[in-house]
């Protein structure tokens, strides 16, 4: 054989090696566990409802500003090194959202209204979904700027709190997501490394921060929002729990 020949020859057997070989780089490591932001698993209508027995029509336009203010106060204490529970933010921001509408807060019981983060609704597809992920091995816990209080009363109401094995609030280290020390209480309470720990946000920034910190990470996006383009772009987007399987790598049946 002429060393041209083979030279191609060899040439050949490496392609033919190459393509056949598994490529281990492209392999997503396994998902151990997963954390959830609370509002995978619950939706507002409960604070909607007591935010309209007080206001009536204006109350889809108060839960939203209030919602903006709420998150941006979250951000400001976090970013100044100071912390604030979050009820106590919760109600400054309906105060706040209810003045800058033309709105009087004390046509509001305000108490009551962020009562109602501790009696949340759990989004149909999720009971399921859980029961799913515990089959499979995967581990559950929850991780969300509310209080431990409330997380655990919304888990309890709608009898899901079997399904996970830790609650994590971010009062635990008094920075709200997303600092990195909020979600660095998952990789302490799950005791495994953060490659091995999905993360499932529902919102953008939640999920940006979740990416940037290091977990698998997948946006629940359930109102189809368009992605902003300074978000760290997540392992996947869905609008249901489907995501969450297939975050964790389990086909659906």
């Amino acid at each position: 054989m002429s060393p041209e020949a083979s030279r191609r020859e060899m040439l050949a057997l490496i392609a033919a090696t190459t393509a056949s070989a598994p490529l281990f780089a492209q392999t997503a490591p396994p998902i151990h566990a997963i954390a959830f932001d609370a509002f995978v698993l619950f939706n507002t209508d409960a604070i909607v409802a007591r935010v309209r027995e007080d206001l009536g029509d204006m109350a889809s336009a108060v839960m939203a500003a209030a919602s903006t203010k709420l998150f941006a106060y979250s951000w400001y204490y976090t970013s100044a090194g100071r912390y604030t529970p979050f009820e106590k933010l919760a109600a400054d921001a309906f105060k706040s959202a209810t003045r800058g509408l033309g709105l009087n807060p004390a046509n509001m019981n305000i108490d009551r209204i962020v009562a109602g983060y501790g009696n949340l609704t759990v989004w149909p597809d999720i009971p399921d979904g859980l029961q799913t992920l515990r089959r499979h091995g995967i581990r559950l816990a929850v991780l969300s700027n509310l209080s431990e209080r409330s997380l655990a009363a919304s888990l309890r109401a709608n009898g899901i709190d079997g399904q996970f094995e830790n609650v994590l609030s971010t009062d635990r280290v008094q920075q709200y997501k997303p600092s990195p020390k909020a979600y660095a209480e998952a990789v302490r309470a799950f005791g495994v490394s953060k490659d091995k720990i999905g993360f499932a946000a529902s919102a953008g920034w939640d999920a940006s921060g979740a990416t940037w910190f290091g977990f698998p990470t997948v946006w629940i996006n359930r109102q189809g929002l368009a992605a902003e383009p300074v978000h760290a772009a997540p392992r996947l987007v869905a609008k249901g729990a489907d995501g969450l399987l297939r975050l964790a790598g389990i086909q659906a049946a």
